[in-house]
């Protein structure tokens, strides 16, 4: 049996051409420490960091390619944002009951920590993650951060960010965007965003390798780096460096996954990326269009599939989320996710807790035959009973 995989909100798969390649050109003739040596594999592992960082500014529309610190993923990116941005104690912070666990964890960590307080902005109408409205309303004279998911990775809703944005600078509020289900599938500029800060993870939308992540600073702001430790410059002084990226960066990094990271920007780069946008509308239509056709599944999230990315959650009346993507793994070969897909508030606002829903999600290798396939194996397990309890960890949204 062949493999249909439909979980790239998860990770991309397969990756990008170049990828696999790249990282092993880290372990042979640039494998040195990059920035910790003058020898020649130490110079040749610099330069060949410094060039991934060139390409992924370029392809995120980044001026100064030193405004992107390299990160373990976007939970790590996230973690720095978060802590940097926040007062030890009291303050308010502002987000969506759209984020994900790698954005909540953290806010829900400071609140109990400092005493803060947090808004959640209720979803907007037709899909929408939030209103502007809602967000402007929010703002308090305290508030520190407001922290907003570039597009849901339980619906695929893409969020007004630009819009949030303007909002908060007028207010002269830090925005801090989850970009994790936005880069890679939307075209973006983050220099021309009203944005402060921007983190991602390698792994899915950009077509990296798992592992590596980016947190974006706009030009001017600095935050308390979260970890501090060796660095190949001013080693006698007692502070951490004061300017990006190396301040986010400390100890030895992944030149592995950052070199993989630099070969899928270097591909996504030579690609039309409003052709792959639209790609991906048409491929989402026909999952909703497939999917809506059969009795007894509910689709969940926005109607219009240009107002979403290659996201779409789904159930099937009578059967645990868990089963229904364990058969279609076990009978067809369909890779998909089902759970909470750690964003217990979206589920929540969605009405699916506690079992969650199944996820499909598209990627730029997904074909018009595995777009038919999902469909027809859906419409045959709806046809019939439950045959397979749940699995725990998809019940608890692992």
């Amino acid at each position: 049996m062949g493999v249909i995989y439909l979980d790239h909100a998860a990770t991309a798969n397969p990756k990008a051409p170049g990828v696999g390649p790249a990282m092993l050109r880290s372990l042979g003739d640039c494998n040195g420490n990059p920035g910790h040596g003058a020898h020649r594999l130490s110079v040749a592992a610099t330069l060949a960091v410094y060039e991934a960082r060139a390409t992924l500014a370029e392809l995120l529309g980044v001026r100064d390619p030193g405004r992107l610190a390299f990160t373990a993923g976007a939970t790590a990116a996230l973690n720095q944002a978060i802590r940097g941005s926040l007062p030890e104690h009291g303050g308010h912070a502002i987000c969506s009951v759209w984020e994900h666990n790698a954005v909540l964890r953290p806010l829900l960590e400071w609140r109990r920590r400092s005493g803060g307080t947090i808004t959640f902005l209720p979803p907007g109408p037709d899909g929408a993650p939030f209103r502007p409205a809602d967000l402007e309303r929010a703002i308090q004279a305290d508030t520190a951060l407001i922290a907003l998911s570039a597009a849901s990775n339980v619906t695929g809703a893409i969020a007004p960010v630009a819009e949030a944005g303007e909002i908060a600078r007028a207010r002269g509020v830090r925005l801090l965007v989850d970009g994790s289900q936005a880069a890679g599938h939307l075209p973006v500029a983050l220099d021309r965003l009203p944005v402060d800060l921007w983190a991602c993870p390698g792994h899915k939308g950009l077509l990296g390798p798992q592992g590596v992540g980016l947190l974006y600073l706009r030009e001017g702001l600095e935050l308390p780096p979260l970890v501090v430790g060796g660095g190949g410059f001013d080693s006698a002084r007692e502070d951490p460096p004061d300017e990006a990226p190396e301040r986010y960066e400390a100890g030895t990094q992944n030149t592995p996954g950052i070199l993989g990271l630099g070969a899928a920007a270097a591909h996504l780069l030579r690609q039309d990326p409003h052709a792959a946008r639209a790609r991906e509308v048409r491929h989402l239509d026909a999952l909703q269009r497939g999917l809506g056709r059969i009795a007894g599944v509910r689709l969940h999230g926005a109607a219009d599939p240009r107002r979403c990315v290659g996201v779409l959650s789904f159930a099937v009346a009578g059967w645990a989320p868990g089963a229904v993507a364990e058969t279609l793994d076990r009978r067809f070969g369909i890779c998909v996710r089902a759970g909470l897909h750690c964003a217990p508030m979206a589920h929540e606002a969605l009405g699916t807790l506690p079992a969650g829903t199944v996820r499909a999600s598209v990627g730029p290798w997904t074909t018009d035959d595995d777009l038919a396939a999902l469909p027809e194996a859906v419409a045959w397990i709806a046809a019939r009973a439950p045959e397979i309890a749940a699995p725990a960890e998809a019940a608890r949204g692992a």
